[in-house]
């Protein structure tokens, strides 16, 4: 039972990042559901559980949304290999800890991602990149890292009191 939660899962995100936002927000600053995901499994479940969210998010948004395979799937491992690793030293159960975190990992994985189109030959400038492209969407993250972070909280403390 519990797969099929994280499957249907998986497609509700899926479709909310791929249709929904598109349709709110009709700009190239789309917030990146799939990333806060990613980054709240990390810091609620750890190193295991968010790299196989970050794969398999990665693999995702490259095939079905992206133009460039890898160009997610990289930055989202990369992101929560050095989150995982500080992770003991920075969080606190509170959503704007959660908002910050989540606005610094966009950060860099847009970055990331810059870097990588710069090595494949593209013509880009970082700083307008990020300037453009990232920063704006920084807020919107944030603001999607406090929900998920309200839906994970609730549903831990929930299990609490099973056990």
């Amino acid at each position: 039972m519990t797969r099929l939660a994280l499957v249907l899962c998986g497609f509700l995100i899926y479709f909310i990042q791929a249709q929904l936002l598109p349709a709110i927000f009709h700009t190239n600053w789309l917030p990146n559901l799939i990333l806060t995901i990613i980054v709240m499994v990390t810091l609620f479940k750890g190193r295991r559980m968010g790299i196989m969210a970050a794969i398999i998010g990665g693999i995702v948004h490259d095939v079905l949304i992206s133009n460039f395979f890898g160009l997610h799937l990289f930055p989202y491992v990369v992101v929560v290999y050095l989150l995982s690793a500080v992770k003991h030293r920075l969080y606190e159960e509170r959503w704007y800890w959660s908002s910050a975190i989540v606005a610094i990992c966009t950060l860099l994985d847009g970055f990331i991602r810059s870097l990588m189109i710069l090595a494949s030959g593209g013509d880009l400038h970082i700083g307008f990149y990020m300037g453009h492209m990232v920063v704006p969407v920084l807020f919107w993250n944030g603001v999607l890292a406090a929900i998920v972070h309200g839906l994970l909280w609730r549903k831990d403390e929930q299990q609490d009191y099973i056990w």
